[in-house]
């Protein structure tokens, strides 16, 4: 055949390079084969997948083994090639022939045409290439962005793999490390790879324990077991809808529904007590095949009602018992496809649940919850406009030219910003940073009558024709939050890729061009997970739009005791107890900035320091009259001989500026005076993100009696040296000093 002919062959097929690939064995002729596939890749390269990049680098890997020589002249012929492809197939060549720099120069500047595999292949191999050459930063920067757009197997497999070299090499830095252990009854071997490259992406270093196959009721009962030497601070339950034992149709359902919850709840319970471990458990998949069909939801009796009865008092019983989050398996295979999420070739043979090639889903949606028991989910959503909340561009179009409402397009926008506004009732801050005029960025929020969005749900809203890194550090920054509690929506390519460059801390999904498609795109993410929903979330845009008429009085202001006094602050100081216990836990996971230890503990670990006998627990709420800003300050401090030590000393960056910490401390050194305490001793240990309390004993008067050489800093205050008054402006309501725990403990 014809290289002619087999070229329009080629043109003709869904995957042009692997069909190009595959007909290479028809020329008998090396020069024949290496002309075929240049113009191939030169004329019909322009589409890179997933398959065809593993064929193109194991040929390419194959060629270069065998005929080296060949191989460094064909690169140098691809490099007249200006597609995708014969990119990509060159940076394979310069890698095998030990030119890292130089592969990883061409695979950083290699445009991603979509969001899945074929980004997160480029990314791996990028990494690879700058790992070789030494730039193990930017090696692991480049992996954890191959995590979040890995979306198989086999390439979240390759991703934990290189992990594992870069922690080796001492080059993986992360923002939470934890001891992670499956336990259920599932061969659960395949997902442990999968968990720990979406954790890796997630900034979470996490070790990760596989329980054996169906042993986990003795894994967790036995003191003596491989998981209690593990000393697990999270353990999944996965669990099967196989493993309850249902039958077709049973009498007696209540007695069986409870008989199932109550023994998982023992279980819990028994993690809680022994392990101090955050449980999550899996719900049940309904089954797709079932004798009965659809009389097995229907009869009361039947495995899919008995089923949903379970998953129900399941969540019901989580709802209730601190510690313990469910996650919805049954929505998570119904979202995938249950006839393909079940395999039960590999269940009959290995035991394997889910299916393998669903194990990418569920793993994501596993690191989803561990992000919000860390405390690592984003806090603020900042809108781009045009294009994302409405279609056209008001600047040019005008009011009644943008898309919005009325047509199919347009309602796609406004059920989006149904979305998005949804998102800000439970406590997502919403911003918008938009390349604008500022009045044509907000007549459609003042003038269009199909508007869903208001300005009362927008924080910060900031127009101009800065740059969008410039502007979201503005953002940050009037927020209080760190730019990685930042999530950016933005339909313009060139502006995601723009910050994504320069600002890598920030999240940045990318969008697809059909605006009905938005949702599911930002939802798919993950980004805004949470464990509870708590009255300070729901109140947290109201809150900020408060600080917006406290800065009109801080403007008006001569001084800054002038604006404090104005605002007519009333503190509330109480101990720690259980109704706030969901709140208080979220705080300390959750807060950076102002946190003098950034010490993380489990509610177990807080309800044992509510109840020790030589502890002080103070939760502190406070409220101007511009609104409650909620719970928003903790502090802990542990009797220790004759002193009392600050073990952890926390506020909401909501807070910052008040100068609260000042009534706070009074408390503290009031109640310690009364217990006869000698001395207080502060601590500071710093972190990425609370160097703003660096010298914050020194300002309140300690006196340094330590430093370590990691910045480290022990301070003290000596009782009775000099008295330490609240300041005037704050009327406080102090309930810490009728807790006698302090006095009873000398």
């Amino acid at each position: 055949m014809e290289t002619r002919e087999i070229l329009r062959l080629i043109e003709l097929s869904d995957d042009p390079v692997a069909a190009a690939l595959r007909a290479l064995r028809l020329l008998p002729q090396l020069d024949e084969r290496l002309n075929l596939l240049a113009e191939a890749l030169g004329q019909q390269g322009r589409r890179l997948t997933a398959v065809n990049m593993r064929e193109m680098e194991g040929w390419a890997l194959d060629f270069q083994a065998t005929a080296s020589s060949e191989a460094r002249n064909f690169e140098k012929t691809l490099a007249r090639c200006a597609t995708p492809a014969a990119t990509w197939m060159r940076a394979v060549f310069l890698e095998a022939a030990g030119n890292f720099q130089a592969a990883a120069g061409l695979l950083e500047n290699l445009q991603d045409a979509a969001w899945d595999d074929t980004r997160a292949l480029r990314l791996l191999f990028l990494s690879k290439n700058q790992f070789k050459a030494g730039l193990h930063a930017q090696a692991c920067a480049s992996l954890r962005e191959a995590a979040k757009s890995a979306h198989s197997y086999r390439t979240l497999s390759a991703i934990d793999r290189l992990r594992e070299r870069l922690k080796s090499s001492g080059a993986i830095p992360s923002s939470r490390s934890c001891r992670v252990a499956l336990v259920g009854t599932v061969t659960l071997d395949l997902l442990v790879p999968a968990l720990r490259a979406l954790c890796f992406g997630s900034g979470i270093d996490a070790q990760v324990f596989a329980g054996a196959y169906n042993q986990y009721q003795q894994e967790i009962l036995d003191t003596s077991s491989r998981l209690a030497a593990f000393a697990p601070e999270i353990i999944i339950l996965v669990l099967d809808w196989r493993s309850l034992s249902l039958p077709d149709e049973a009498s007696g359902e209540s007695d069986l529904v409870e008989a199932r919850v109550s023994m998982l709840h023992n279980l819990w319970r028994h993690c809680r007590q022994h392990y101090g471990a955050f449980v999550i458990q899996h719900n049940f998949e309904i089954p797709a095949s079932d004798p009965l069909g659809r009389l097995s939801f229907s009869l009361k009796g039947g495995r899919g009602s008995l089923l949903r009865q379970i998953n129900l008092a399941l969540a019901d019983a989580a709802r209730n018992e601190s510690g313990v989050a469910v996650l919805d398996v049954e929505q998570i295979a119904s979202v995938y496809g249950k006839g393909t999420w079940d395999d039960s070739i590999l269940w009959h043979t290995a035991k394997q649940y889910p299916a393998s090639d669903a194990i990418p889903i569920l793993a994501r949606h596993q690191v989803a919850l561990l992000r919000a028991t860390l405390g690592l989910s984003k806090k603020c959503l900042v809108l781009d406009l045009d294009g994302v909340l409405w279609g056209g561009v008001v600047g040019e179009d005008g009011l009644s030219g943008i898309e919005l409402g009325g047509s199919p397009r347009g309602e796609a926008f406004q059920g989006f910003q149904r979305y998005v506004r949804s998102l800000g009732q439970r406590g997502v801050v919403l911003a918008v940073c938009s390349k604008n005029n500022e009045e044509d960025a907000k007549l459609p929020f003042r003038e269009h009558p199909e508007m869903v969005l208001s300005f009362e749900d927008i924080s910060v809203f900031v127009a101009n024709w800065n740059s969008k890194d410039e502007n979201l550090r503005r953002i940050a920054n009037e927020l209080n939050l760190g730019l990685d509690s930042l999530v950016l929506a933005d339909d313009s390519p060139t502006e995601r890729a723009w910050v994504r460059r320069q600002l890598p801390q920030v999240e940045v999904p990318e969008l697809p061009e059909e605006p009905s498609l938005y949702t599911r795109a930002l939802d798919e993410q993950m980004y805004f997970e949470a464990l509870t929903l708590t009255d300070e979330d729901r109140q947290r845009t109201q809150g900020y739009r408060g600080n917006f008429q406290r800065q009109i009085v801080e403007a008006s202001s001569s001084n800054v005791e002038e604006f404090l006094a104005g605002l007519e602050m009333q503190v509330d100081l109480r101990p720690f107890d259980e109704a706030n216990l969901p709140r208080i836990v979220q705080l300390i996971n959750k807060t950076n900035q102002f946190n003098l230890t950034t010490r993380r503990r489990s509610d177990v670990e807080v309800r044992n320091i509510m109840t020790g006998p030589a502890c002080y627990t103070q939760s502190m709420r406070l409220r101007d009259r511009f609104g409650d800003y909620g719970l928003t300050g903790l502090l802990i401090a542990l009797m220790e001989g004759d002193g009392l030590r600050i073990d952890t000393w926390l506020m909401s960056c909501r807070v910052l500026g008040r100068q609260v910490e000042r009534a706070m401390l009074a408390s503290l050194l009031r109640h310690s005076a009364e217990a006869r305490v000698r001395y207080v001793i502060g601590e500071y240990v710093p972190t990425a993100k609370n160097a703003q309390t660096r010298d914050l004993y020194d300002r309140l008067g300690f006196e340094c009696i330590a430093e370590e050489p990691d910045g480290s800093r022990k301070l003290r205050w000596r009782a009775g040296s000099r008295p330490f008054e609240c300041p005037a402006y704050f009327s406080v309501n102090d309930q810490t000093l009728r807790i006698p725990k302090l006095a009873s403990s000398k």
